[in-house]
């Protein structure tokens, strides 16, 4: 009768104060002691969650939200006992189990910020609120007997990961997310959240037939999370890269069987917003890696037909595909894993014609222009012979600074990154130069799994790449040097862009390497390499090059005789010949790190905050 439309307010009261007296302090004991099935209460619980959306809607909502103000006190315990004493015990009968776990669901699914308002904090924060959705949540991911269908029967209904994916949005207003209590059903396991949430997606994403609405609640919801580094890197771990590809594969394959086109174009524009959010998340070499090997490049050369269904390619909503394609990707075919997969699915590609089958005055076509240029470049780069290549590592201690070919020298155990020539170099660097700081930071960033050692064959191929640069300027170059009479010459390679940044002037000219203080190091060490070539004989030049790596990004530093830059040098003829290692020096580090993916400046307050209880500093963007 409450929802009926001639129902009068007075009959409202009645009703709903009917409800609540039902769901008092005195019930509650009753039924604890005499542990029979609370039927009628669990009845009241889903009646009241259906009076509120019918009271809510008919703007009635300021008398409906008074009334459960001041009775939440005996429903909040209501909901906790159902929680913990029905709904979690296999004694129960099943089906009393399901109807006292919808019931809690649909209740909660109407406190939402738009009907709670100035309430939301003080009722969704209490004790034990956010836990028991969050272990409903876990339910009914890991028993299917829990999980509702895909179109259930009756409404209302609210399906939980809306609700949470609706809680956590509204959280991101707040001064602060209760983690504890978001973690505390998965027993403080981060591991087991993310577990969780991948396996929801997979689930809802395989559904017959396909319920998109809970396809992008999940993806919002799991890129919602990883605002936290704590959830994000078991997220990253458990391969959510390779699972979004997956997902955002199998929805592009659908354009010909689905006449939810809007919808889908939705889901996978929000795959696409999380790959793009995360994908340079750490070092990002072995997420875009994921992306790559798991098909991403043909899906998105896939989507065109999507990108009219969802606001048309000027939309904020396609801008992540765009960047990923003409962006992202190509600068992290710098490293040689990443071009080899690269060119792998490239095979298939052109098989298949795909980028023949795309608008030419399209968004889409222009980022594959731009993916293809570089990529293209750098495989005819990599397949290239060359018989003289040099590789250089240099020994770390500024004391020393010796120079010789791979595996000549020791590497640091601890981080791996530099080189010592001897033992004695190795502890007085760690005592006076400043490795240990270094070291042990990088060191502690692995163990939180935030970079990894590059291998030796990527290490190559960027010396490739860099030789080539210098190569193609060295008019550039080699004008600075004479008519501006510089020594050192400076050239910076930023490789964190495409297209590729180039600066080349003085030391003076090209602004000093950004730091913050756990990045001292690569700048004592920049500055030690200016003062040993503006001390030499010879002129120089200084290459500083910025390696992409997500928010680890690395940096190349290396000094090179001007002489061997120029296209006229034969070393036979030289009358001050020198070895190949001489007054070269070749270092590599990796960056402190910058403190904010793309979605965390979306949630500003909650990133500084958890940076700065982790770290106890405010985070910095280098």
């Amino acid at each position: 009768m409450a929802l009926a439309p001639t129902c009068t307010l007075e009959q409202h009261h009645l009703i709903t104060s009917a409800i609540y007296a039902t769901l008092d302090d005195a019930h509650l004991q009753i039924s604890k002691r005499d542990k029979s099935l609370p039927v009628q209460q669990v009845l009241c619980v889903a009646s009241l969650a259906s009076i509120i959306v019918k009271r809510h809607a008919r703007s009635e909502a300021d008398r409906t939200l008074q009334a459960l103000v001041l009775h939440w006190a005996e429903l909040h315990r209501w909901i906790l006992y159902l929680k913990g004493d029905f709904v979690d015990q296999e004694s129960i009968d099943l089906s009393f189990r399901l109807l006292a776990k919808k019931s809690i669901i649909d209740f909660l699914g109407v406190c939402d910020v738009s009907f709670l308002r100035h309430m939301f904090d003080p009722i969704v924060a209490s004790p034990g609120i956010i836990a028991t959705l969050f272990s409903l949540w876990r339910m009914e991911t890991q028993d299917r007997r829990f999980s509702l269908p895909a179109d259930p029967p009756s409404h209302p209904v609210f399906h939980v990961q809306a609700t949470l994916d609706s809680w956590m949005c509204a959280f991101s207003q707040r001064e602060r997310w209760d983690w504890s209590e978001i973690l505390r059903p998965f027993g403080g396991e981060a591991d087991a959240l993310a577990a969780t949430a991948l396996d929801r997606l997979q689930q809802d994403a395989t559904r017959i037939p396909l319920n998109c609405d809970l396809v992008i609640w999940d993806i919002h919801l799991i890129t919602t999370l990883s605002v936290n580094e704590v959830i994000r890197i078991p997220l990253l771990n458990q391969h959510s890269m390779t699972i979004l590809t997956n997902v955002v594969t199998s929805l592009v394959d659908r354009y010909a069987i689905t006449n939810q086109r809007s919808l889908v174009a939705k889901c996978i524009s929000y795959g696409y917003w999380y790959i793009r959010a995360y994908v340079e998340s750490t070092e990002g070499l072995p997420w875009v890696s994921q992306i790559v090997e798991a098909g991403l490049l043909t899906a998105m050369l896939s989507t065109e037909p999507w990108i009219k269904h969802l606001n048309g390619q000027d939309s904020e909503d396609w801008e992540p595909l765009f960047l990923i394609l003409s962006h992202i990707i190509p600068k992290y075919s710098l490293y040689n894993s990443v071009l080899k997969l690269i060119t792998k699915r490239l095979a298939a590609i052109d098989t298949g014609d795909l980028p023949g089958k795309l608008d030419k005055h399209g968004m889409l076509f222009q980022s594959w222009s731009v993916f293809q240029t570089v990529i293209r470049s750098r495989a005819a780069l990599h397949n290239l012979v060359v018989s003289n290549e040099t590789h250089i590592e240099t020994c770390q201690n500024a004391m020393c600074d010796k120079s010789g070919p791979p595996g000549l020298f020791k590497s640091c155990a601890g981080c791996l990154h530099v080189h010592y020539c001897s033992k004695e170099c190795q502890v007085y660097d760690w005592k006076n130069g400043g490795h240990q700081k270094y070291c042990r930071d990088i060191q502690a960033r692995r163990a939180d799994g935030l970079v990894s050692r590059l291998a030796k064959r990527d290490v190559r191929f960027i010396d490739r790449v860099i030789a080539q640069d210098l190569s193609f300027f060295r008019d550039r170059i080699q004008g600075a040097a004479m008519m501006l009479n510089l020594n050192p010459v400076v050239i910076e390679l930023d490789y964190t862009e495409i297209p590729v940044q180039v600066d080349i002037g003085s030391i003076h000219t090209v602004p000093a390497i950004k730091t913050c203080e756990c990045d001292v190091p690569v700048a004592q060490k920049w500055n030690h390499m200016i003062e040993l070539a503006q001390k030499s004989t010879s002129r120089k030049i200084l290459v500083r090059a910025f390696l992409p790596g997500g928010t680890s990004e690395k940096v190349k530093l290396q000094c090179l005789p001007l002489k061997r830059l120029l296209g006229d040098y034969v070393p036979a003829t030289d009358e001050e010949p020198m070895s190949e290692f001489d007054e070269t020096f070749d270092l590599l580090y990796s960056r402190a790190g910058q403190s904010f993916g793309v979605v965390d400046a979306a949630f500003p307050t909650e990133a500084i905050r958890a940076l700065r209880e982790k770290t106890g500093t405010e985070g910095r963007r280098l």
